[in-house]
């Protein structure tokens, strides 16, 4: 199931990530040394590819991260 990126921001915000700031379209995350970007396109989802790539980066698996509300 794909993501919008307001969704993906919203649990990595309750995850205790911070936004430092945009680049563009590619918003930057970081948390404890640990900084990343999400893509911020409104008009389309972020890939599976994409949202894999940011669990493998949390070490969480891919239920527990779709289990943030």
């Amino acid at each position: 199931m794909p993501y919008k990126y307001r969704e993906i921001k919203k649990r990595l915000l309750k995850l205790g990530f911070k936004i430092v700031r945009q680049n563009w379209s590619h918003v930057i995350f970081t948390k404890s040394g640990l900084t990343f970007p999400v893509p911020n396109h409104w008009w389309k989802d972020i890939s599976n590819w994409i949202e894999n790539k940011i669990i493998k980066l949390l070490w969480e698996t891919k239920e527990s991260f779709r289990k943030i509300k």
